[in-house]
């Protein structure tokens, strides 16, 4: 049971009874330490001990303050003081919540009116009715959870917390995907305004001037429970990216991003919002005189050009060139089954055409004790889908192989637009993909794909979410938002 003087409204009685509880810890723990029966490792841990529970004490008299006060403030209204009332303190009005020092029992402070019980700090404290814990205690929760399987957040949490939290891994779960369900599109990408600041230092596209953000859009596998067997599909999920890269540190600046559990027409759907929200603006203008160029970069599936190519217009569109040699490659074993040396030559003129250099044409040498090794030529970059098309368009291949050349020639010719990789390297462009495939990495892969895992829809779609609010780098800013913890707890809490 609470000491009574704990949730006492004099200030000076809560004051003492605190005062009395740190002193019975500190008290033995000074006495070890000057008889040197305490080395420098239990002198932290047994520090840890003390403190907790005096810090449970602290917040069971601050949690009691804010519950007596709402409960003043609605006799207030009402021209009424706490006097004229009854009040029910008996174990029936009690709450218990879990915090990151452990468990808090707290008296709602409820009385007895006319219409019958009233407790006015379930205002105060809008999650108690769904989940039991903390907004603190809930945050710290979903971060573990974010990061590690449920089990071992659990673990984590009572290990960072030295004991003080013990919950369960489905606790865990339950509440970081009530987290994850509730946040919104808006909050996994920076604001315009931070994008507008970050173009400011972005590289640019050294034809126009502005300053270039990259967008990408790639699906993902996932582990899928279906039905309600332990049968495990792949299911994709697929992912977008927004990004600048920085001129004076030439690193990556992550803008956004998220994954879309849906078809391509729910990406499309994706990039409409985004583009209406002003996140990628289709006229490229942030505000403030910052006007960017956008560069689209992805694959050559052919949803990607019907779909999203058309609501950008006006920017720079891309497609990998690593992509484009796979096609080639894959092509090559079909037209040369039985001369690998000659399909690998195909591969390798086809790297020449589109401009990715090897690495003996990239470098020069000097010979001597003086020499300089790994130094990039400075030459102008080469390359275009024109000269790809043209070294296909003279092979004569059988006619069990016609057809496979026939598709591979058309991928080319309907992405022409896309592979003039000379020019845009010149220009100051990233031409690859690969900070989307980089994202697949660390925003679902290192969470999502561990040993084993297999994930239900809504489970992983509320995980994906929670990591890529940490990713954009406004967690702080989601949590601290006013009326955040009324979201949480859903309509109708206070009722």
């Amino acid at each position: 049971m609470t000491a009574p003087s704990l949730i006492s409204r004099d200030a000076a009685v809560v004051k003492v009874a605190l005062l009395d509880l740190f002193s019975a810890a500190l008290d033995p723990l000074l006495a070890l330490a000057w008889s040197g029966g305490l080395t420098a490792r239990e002198a932290e841990l047994r520090t840890w001990s003390a403190l907790v529970p005096v810090g449970a004490a602290l917040l069971t008299a601050l949690f009691a303050a804010l519950a007596r006060r709402a409960t003043d403030a609605a006799l207030d209204r009402c021209g009424r003081s706490i006097c004229d009332v009854k009040l029910r303190l008996d174990r029936d009005y009690w709450f218990t919540t879990t915090t990151t020092f452990g468990r808090v029992r707290v008296p709602w402070f409820a009385f007895v009116d006319r219409r019958g019980v009233e407790t006015p700090a379930r205002a105060v404290f809008p999650l108690q009715a769904r989940c039991r814990s903390s907004e603190v205690c809930l945050e710290w929760e979903s971060a573990l959870a974010a990061d590690h399987p449920f089990r071992k957040a659990a673990g984590a949490l009572e290990f960072f917390t030295h004991g003080a939290v013990d919950l369960e891994d489905t606790t865990v779960e339950r509440h970081a995907v009530l987290v994850g369900k509730h946040v919104e599109r808006e909050w996994l990408y920076r604001t315009p305004k931070a994008i507008r600041e970050a173009l400011r230092h972005a590289r640019r596209d050294e034809k126009s001037g502005r300053p270039l953000v990259y967008v990408s859009t790639d699906a993902h596998a996932l582990r899928y429970l279906v039905d309600e067997t332990w049968r495990a599909d792949w299911k994709m999920v697929n992912g977008i990216r927004v990004w600048c890269v920085d001129e004076r540190t030439d690193t990556l600046v992550h803008l956004g991003g998220e994954y879309v559990r849906g078809d391509c027409h729910a990406v499309v759907a994706c990039f409409t919002e985004l583009r209406a929200s002003g996140h990628l603006p289709k006229d490229g203008g942030y505000g403030d005189g910052v006007v960017a160029q956008l560069v689209l970069v992805t694959d050559g599936l052919e949803w990607i050009g019907r779909h999203v190519v058309p609501l950008f217009p006006d920017a720079i569109h891309i497609l990998d060139p690593y992509h484009v040699v796979e096609q080639v490659a894959d092509a090559a074993g079909v037209l040369y089954p039985r001369d690998p040396t000659r399909a690998k030559r195909l591969v390798k003129e086809a790297r020449r055409a589109i401009g990715i250099r090897d690495r003996r044409e990239r470098t020069r040498y000097r010979k001597g004790p003086r020499r300089m090794r790994h130094r990039t030529r400075h030459v102008p970059f080469r390359g275009s889908g024109a000269a790809l098309l043209e070294i296909l368009e003279c092979l004569t291949p059988t006619s069990a192989a016609r057809k496979r050349l026939d598709t591979l020639l058309d991928y080319v010719r309907i992405n022409l637009f896309r592979l003039n990789y000379g020019d845009l390297r010149n220009r100051g462009l990233n031409i690859g993909s690969g900070a989307m495939e980089s994202l697949h990495r660390f925003g679902s892969q290192l969470r999502m794909k561990l040993s084993g895992s297999r994930w239900t829809p809504e489970v992983a779609h509320a995980m994906l979410q929670v990591r890529m609010l940490a990713i954009s780098g406004r967690w702080d800013e989601w949590w601290s938002t006013p009326g955040r913890a009324d979201l949480l707890a859903g309509p109708g809490h206070a009722a």
